[in-house]
């Protein structure tokens, strides 16, 4: 089967452990929850719960970043500079590097996120504001980045915060839901819990 076949990759690269999460963003349930492969001889299992342990997501938060900048008047065709880039960084000087270490020049928004370009996020957080994404974030229920924005600074749109895969899937199901947060249950059939429901990026944007 298709997952055999993408389980003998992940193997043969030398992975051992992993987690897998599977919702239903219609019916806000989560089907499968899965850990490390613990039901196979072959897999260690792990005391680790995956799902719930806390990691720096990289680039996965920059959907809701670009989403967030679309919101404050950016189209899918703005332009955005991939050119170099440092900032100050205690005492010292970080320059961003895009994963090819090559600039682009002047990018779509629409290539930038679909490249996952590093540079051109950190343009994005500083246009939209650190403060304003961290709180979009918190909307979307990533709770576990609890520091100060500062903290953070510019790099919250390359994901050096930790947070949790449980929080990211719920996050994902924001962009399904054509921006309209609810949460997930753990119980099938558990009615929603409608209170929590609303709304964070318009039905365009998502």
């Amino acid at each position: 089967t298709i997952l055999d076949h993408r389980l003998k990759d992940l193997k043969d690269r030398g992975a051992q452990n992993g987690a897998v999460l599977i919702v239903d963003h219609q019916r806000h349930e989560i089907l499968a929850w899965v850990n490390s492969g613990a039901c196979l001889d072959e897999v260690s299992p792990s005391w680790i719960d995956a799902v719930t342990t806390p990691r720096q997501p990289g680039s996965t938060l920059k959907p809701f970043l670009y989403a967030l900048a679309l919101e404050k008047g950016w189209t899918a065709a703005t332009l955005v500079d991939d050119s170099p880039l440092s900032e100050s960084v205690g005492r010292g000087l970080h320059a961003y590097q895009n994963y090819s270490r090559i600039h682009y020049g002047p990018l779509r928004v629409r290539e930038a996120l679909g490249n996952s370009l590093n540079i051109p996020a950190v343009r994005t957080i500083q246009f939209v504001g650190v403060d304003d994404f961290l709180a979009c974030l918190h909307e979307l229920g990533i709770q576990s980045l609890q520091q100060h924005p500062d903290y953070y600074g510019d790099g919250l749109a390359l994901g050096n915060g930790e947070i949790t895969l449980l929080e990211l899937v719920q996050a994902y199901t924001v962009l399904a839901r054509r921006g309209i947060y609810q949460p997930l249950n753990f119980f099938m059939a558990e009615e929603p819990r409608r209170e929590e429901t609303r709304r964070i990026y318009s039905a365009e944007t998502a």
